[in-house]
């Protein structure tokens, strides 16, 4: 290897690498989960977490964040503007190319794993109401309080299942992530907008609510690595062995022990690391 050559290498692996995060527990997991590998590289990496999605999104277009997770139908909805529905294989082939042609951001793959939008309730006041579905929910949400995110209600997906079930609530109530998923189960809010990953579900007893008429497209979680950062090989030679090496249950098992067990995310991150060593 010519001297020349060496030293680019070097300089490319020794400049700091953001890993960047939105705002709940399975994002920053994960992103200390990528910090980890990048290091085991050789990379220094940090991590910018809390950041809002089309703030974060913008971020690693520019190249000021390397890298991050991002999900299979927040860019179909969100960066994509598409409202139509696609299988889960040839929503993901054209995201891929769609984020390369447009923007020169690389998709690598699906982590293994989907964290979908979905709507959930107490399982006994489910079972009480006879409510499985969103169907069945139409037609007592007028009476209701719902509970999301303080992004949720501005995301068109919100705008699709409202438009898909022809459903109205009493009233909306915005919420931090980390929260929400108390408030309905101490009855704050009757539905939430839940994460189908997250520990507390089964946790706090709640029901997910089927969509039969699959309002919310597939939400697989998705690793993105800016323009500038898809040209340093060893980080994308870093980063491959983590697509298709998460279930869902062990991310919700992650989660879990972060928002329920008091663990941090870095702890929980190095018990998906370990178990994914190549």
């Amino acid at each position: 290897m010519k001297l020349v050559e060496r030293a680019a290498i070097i300089a490319t692996n020794s400049a700091q690498t953001t890993v960047g995060a939105k705002t709940f527990t399975e994002q920053y997991i994960l992103a200390d989960l990528i910090r980890a590998k990048l290091e085991d590289s050789g990379i220094t990496a940090r991590k910018k977490q809390g950041m809002g999605t089309s703030i974060l999104f913008d971020a690693l277009a520019n190249s000021s964040v390397d890298v991050y997770v991002d999900y299979s139908g927040t860019i179909w909805s969100n960066v994509m503007k598409r409202t139509d529905m696609v299988s889960r294989e040839e929503m993901l082939d054209q995201i891929t190319i769609f984020l390369k042609n447009e923007y020169d951001i690389t998709c690598l793959g699906s982590l293994g794993f989907e964290n979908t939008y979905a709507l959930a309730m107490r399982r006994d006041r489910a079972k009480q109401l006879g409510i499985k579905t969103i169907n069945q929910l139409a037609h007592v949400a007028d009476e209701m309080k719902v509970g999301g995110d303080y992004e949720f209600f501005g995301r068109p997906e919100w705008t699709t299942m409202c438009e898909t079930y022809d459903i109205a609530f009493q009233k909306r109530v915005s919420l931090d992530s980390t929260l929400m998923y108390e408030a309905v189960r101490d009855g704050q809010v009757d539905v939430i907008s839940a994460f189908s990953t997250d520990g507390r579900i089964a946790a706090y007893d709640l029901v997910v609510l089927q969509d039969p008429k699959h309002a919310f497209p597939p939400y697989d979680a998705v690793i993105l690595v800016s323009p500038e950062a898809s040209r340093n090989k060893t980080l994308i030679e870093a980063l491959l062995p983590l697509i298709g090496s998460i279930n869902a249950d062990e991310m919700r098992n992650a989660n879990k022990a972060v928002d329920l067990d008091s663990q941090t995310p870095r702890s929980a991150a190095k018990l998906l690391h370990s178990g994914h060593k190549e």
